[in-house]
């Protein structure tokens, strides 16, 4: 996660803490902090959190954090002392070679892959799917720079999107690998066309061509149980939480 993170984002380094920002988006979801190592007593983590909200505010950004669970177990309820809220848990997924499952088809389904060689205004749509999925943003959002971000950033990862009589409705990505893991990342789909085995679909596509590349562990975070069911039909099995925290005062 952070050596992937150090390729698409700016980083700095508030120790034992490195700090992730988009170079020209806000958006919380592009803008957070990892833990490196354990922090310290309370009195050393407050002054380290102050520095590091006074960095996030500096950019504009809401200070935040992303991090796994198990490896830091007292960092949340430290984070919670110290005035952040615990924003979600998702669940973290992981899959191998060995746990495929096919998805079920769907009729009319076409899936197009994205690489860092495929010209930018595919990627502009990719991102203004995964937006109107998510409901982050509004189309004037997705301006070029944001595309050239995404295939500037992409490496050996690939993007997928999925078309119902041309239009693009679903996407899906994985991060460029690392030491044979990758995570899966923005698996969305369009309102009007959920329930009908396109999440699982993408999530296979993009499952399929990272084994295919090599990849040995692929993950995920899983918004709720409902996505950890679509995911769990995709190969994927549940595998702890990560951790998304938010400062209450920015």
């Amino acid at each position: 996660m952070r050596a992937v993170a150090r390729q698409q984002y700016d980083s700095v380094s508030v120790p034992p803490f490195t700090l992730f920002f988009h170079p020209t988006d806000p958006l919380p979801y592009l803008n957070y902090a990892i833990p490196d190592e354990t922090p310290g007593d309370a009195a050393a983590l407050a002054e380290t959190l102050s520095r590091l909200k006074a960095e996030f505010v500096r950019r504009g950004r809401r200070p935040r954090f992303e991090f796994v669970g198990a490896v830091f177990p007292a960092l949340a309820d430290a984070l919670e002392a110290s005035g952040f809220e615990i924003e979600a848990r998702p669940q973290l997924m992981v899959a191998t070679p060995d746990a495929r499952r096919d998805a079920p088809p769907v009729a009319g389904l076409a899936v197009e892959t994205l690489s860092s060689a495929s010209p930018l205004d595919a990627f502009s749509e990719f991102l203004l799917v995964q937006r109107r999925a998510f409901g982050l943003a509004r189309p004037a959002a997705v301006s070029e720079k944001d595309a050239r971000w995404l295939r500037d950033g992409l490496g050996a990862g690939l993007c997928f999107v999925g078309r119902m009589r041309r239009e693009a409705v679903a996407v899906s990505m994985f991060l460029d690998p690392q030491d044979g893991l990758t995570e899966l990342v923005g698996i969305g789909t369009l309102e009007p066309h959920r329930r009908r085995g396109l999440a699982a679909a993408l999530t296979r596509a993009a499952l399929d061509a990272a084994f295919a590349r090599g990849v040995c562990v692929a993950f995920l975070s899983a918004a709720d149980a409902r996505a950890g069911r679509v995911y769990e039909a995709a190969g994927f099995a549940p595998f702890g939480n990560t951790v998304f925290a938010v400062a209450k005062d920015a």
